[in-house]
Parts: C-alpha cells; structure tokens; sequence
C-alpha cells in the first residue's frame, strides 16, 4: 500500500482532485478507493465524493495494480515522474537493460536525476524535460530542496546513541563495495547519515535513515559497521534472506520560491516497504 499526501490549492471535489494528483487512477479506481474509506480529509477518513477547499490536506492510500514488471507509478505531471523501483534493476546502466530505458519506450524524452543501488527498491524520481532535469540536478547538488528517507530493518536491538552521525568512507573499485572509517584518513569521504530508531522488532530494529550526503552504499556500509548490518544484505553482513530489507520510502519537496518546481513542495510521497 502507497501513501501520498497533498495540500489543495483550489477548491474542487474531492475525486477530481485525486485524478488530478494521481493521473493514472481512473474515476472507477478512486471510487473504489473512497468505498474503503481510504481517503483522508484534514485527518478525517472519508468515503463518498464531497467538495474539498484550498488549503485541505488530503491523504490518499491505495495499492497499485501490479502490471509493471519493474516499477509502479505513484506520481506524474509534465515535469516529473516518481516511480517505486522494484529492488533487483538498476536504474541507469551501460547495457540499458535498466529502468530508465524500459520508462523511455512509455515516456520518450526522460532523464534520470537520482539514482537508487540496484538491490534497494523504493521513490526514484525522473525529470519529464531538460528545464525540470536543471531544476532536479541542482536540488540534489544542493541536498537542501529534496528529502529523502528510507526504512532498513538491521540485525540486532541498536542503541543509537552509539552511532556516530558523521565516519569516513572509501570506495573500493576492485571489490565493488566501500570501506567505512571513523577516523579522518587519506582517500576517505565524510559521509553523514542520520539514523532514528522506529522500533524494535525482536531480535532486529527498525530505523529510519535520511541522507545528509549521497555516497554509494552508504546506509548499508554506515550501519553495518556498527555491528548492524541489514536484513539480506550479504554484502556488508552474512545470513539467509534474499531481500535487503531497505526501502526509500518517503519523499517531500521544498524549492525555493519562484522554482519552476515549488508547487511540489506542498506534496509528499510515502511508501510501504514490500518487506514490511
């Protein structure tokens, strides 16, 4: 199941302003989402159109239809795309069998701004035209306009207080993986990464991860350096499951005034996690 929340900026009634923010819901497909009373208005569940005002909050929740082999919509407009990958493809590859070049047979003109590691799912956005690919380029230069978060389940209950915010990273070509330092040395990056326990569940805990800066496996080294290594990743740490239990699964926007993208920024987008 998807979350999207979303302020209104114009009064409407309330199907037609779910079409307009998911445009690939059919007028049959929020019905049946009002008939679950999956639609919340200003914190209340709603199931029947009604007229909704500027200023609404509005919280949709739907499962999409599983007819994309490797990935779902979840948002699109004339400038962007947001996807959720499915964990095994990459999202940009030298032999395009990737995810950017199965949306260019859909979408034509295209760019990939973020990148996602191959084995991690989750909101992957795409810029829809070279004016929208600017203004995406240089949120994520900037990492101010962007928020991204991600849930990981990893090994072991974690005191969060042990983990340093801030450690050192190498990127090892030869082994296709990255080394992770505590201590300032030569041909290591900073890296920062903000961790916030959610739960424990068992022996293992639930965290949430935001990126403070954009290294390859970074999450996954970051933490598995502490000892906690994430569920199915074998990797950074050793055990049965198949799936890495990480997820990016949250995405919210705030670009300065005048961007041709600040009308995102009264959207969030917000994933379950297929291994939750």
């Amino acid at each position: 199941m998807q979350k999207l929340e979303f302020v209104l900026k114009e009064d409407k009634k309330l199907v037609k302003a779910i079409i307009d923010e998911l445009p690939f819901l059919s007028r049959y497909d929020v019905k049946k989402i009002l008939d679950n009373k999956d639609v919340k208005v200003n914190n209340v569940r709603v199931k029947a159109d009604c007229d909704v005002f500027a200023g609404n909050k509005i919280v949709v929740f739907y499962t999409p239809k599983q007819d994309k082999e490797w990935f779902i919509p979840v948002y699109q407009d004339e400038n962007i795309l947001i996807v959720n990958k499915r964990a095994g493809i990459e999202v940009v590859s030298e032999n395009e069998r990737d995810l950017l070049s199965v949306l260019k047979q859909n979408f034509g003109e295209i760019y990939a701004v973020h990148r996602l590691d191959r084995n991690t799912e989750g909101l992957t956005i795409f810029a829809l035209n070279l004016k929208a690919k600017s203004v995406l380029d240089d949120a994520f230069k900037n990492r101010k306009e962007i928020t991204k978060k991600y849930a990981l389940l990893v090994h072991g209950r974690v005191d969060i207080a042990k983990i340093k915010r801030t450690v050192y990273l190498k990127k090892v070509e030869n082994l296709s993986k990255v080394w992770i330092s505590e201590l300032k040395t030569s041909g290591y990056d900073p890296i920062v990464t903000e961790f916030t326990p959610i739960e424990y569940r068992g022996e293992n805990t639930l965290l949430e991860a935001n990126l403070v800066t954009g290294k390859t496996h970074q999450i996954r080294s970051h933490i598995a350096y502490y000892g906690h290594p994430i569920v199915g990743d074998n990797k950074y740490g050793k055990d049965n499951e198949k799936t890495l239990h990480l997820t990016a699964n949250y995405l919210s926007f705030s670009f300065k005034k005048g961007s041709p993208l600040s009308y995102l920024n009264t959207k969030s987008f917000e994933i379950i996690p297929s291994w939750l």
